[in-house]
């Protein structure tokens, strides 16, 4: 079984060669770079050193567009949407929302070519971070690519309609970013992870061809949910993965969770080692502590983490 963790990075080499050092000690396999746009400008160091590092130390590095379009996962700071506007997603009355729409063909083409920048840096993998339907957006590329699929108008159209048009809209980005990566970068094994809310469109997604790898994230740390009740997910998810050939990955809290809470990762750490997918990761290093979305106490978790990480392994 595969682990890793998503590492938010830093600038400066010698920090980077630090943390990879404590990874390699762990036993981790993976580490996913979490880079902002900011870093693809203003702040490349993480980028340019954090795979070769990796690598160095036996490590495969693999990068996140983390915060892209002020969309995909925290970190939301897009420098892109601040000199392309119209890549906002647009409310039904036609105000402009803070975050990019990935039906927008402008918003697709900065992606892709972040995503050639971190192929040219040595990543072996780019993972297309928890995309979920944009329910609220009437743009023009919404509205164009609605009309396209079903000849209708999307504003007007029936709740099930506009549903499955979101729903759709998902696949269809997995999708294009996956055949970008294959057609262009054939080297980088393409990963998505899709939330336990959005299950209808797993089996979909399973079914894309250039997609490698598929994944959820059962964030339940701060829930009083039985954790047995992650069982049934994870079957459904692996079954699918074996029928489409996909490798099969899991995440594993360690974002914002709650001081109390954190024998819980231990709990739900062990059910998915049982269950045994293909990988499991977790979400962030050292518990993100720094961040805002820090666990309350960084360290009791980041201990709970290790100790899932030293069991994945048969320790």
């Amino acid at each position: 079984m595969r682990t890793g963790v998503s590492y938010m990075g830093h600038h400066n080499p010698r920090h980077i060669e630090t943390d990879i050092r404590e990874m390699k000690d762990l036993g981790l396999d993976d580490v996913f770079l979490a880079a902002q746009e900011n870093d693809f400008l203003y702040l490349p160091g993480k980028l340019e050193c954090t795979a070769r590092i990796a690598q160095d130390h036996g490590l495969r590095p693999i990068a996140i567009c983390w915060g892209a379009l002020n969309l995909f996962g925290g970190g939301l700071s897009s420098q892109f949407l601040l000199t392309n506007p119209e890549g906002h997603q647009v409310g039904l009355d036609g105000s402009h929302d803070p975050a990019g729409c990935y039906v927008n063909p402008s918003c697709v083409s900065r992606i892709q070519e972040m995503i050639d920048t971190i192929a040219e840096l040595g990543f072996e993998a780019y993972f297309v971070d928890e995309p979920t339907p944009l329910r609220d957006c009437y743009c023009s590329s919404c509205r164009k690519a609605f009309d396209e699929w079903t000849g209708g108008d999307l504003a007007s159209a029936s709740d099930a309609d506009k549903e499955s048009f979101r729903q759709r809209c998902v696949v269809e980005y997995v999708k294009t970013i996956s055949e970008y990566c294959k057609e262009n970068h054939p080297q980088l094994e393409t990963m998505t992870c899709l939330m336990p809310r959005d299950d209808e469109i797993w089996d979909e997604t399973s079914k894309i061809k250039a997609l490698d790898n598929l994944g959820t994230d059962m964030y339940w740390v701060n829930e009083d949910r039985d954790v047995e009740e992650m069982t049934p997910v994870l079957q459904d998810l692996d079954a699918l993965c074996k029928k489409s050939g996909k490798v099969h990955h899991e995440w594993l809290q360690c974002w914002h969770v709650q001081k109390g809470n954190e024998p819980r990762i231990l709990e739900q750490g062990k059910v998915l080692i049982r269950e045994k997918p293909d990988a499991i990761y977790a979400w962030a290093w050292l518990g993100q502590v720094g961040m805002l979305e820090r666990c309350e106490d960084p360290e009791a978790s980041w201990q709970q983490v290790c100790e899932v990480m030293r069991l994945a392994k048969g320790g």
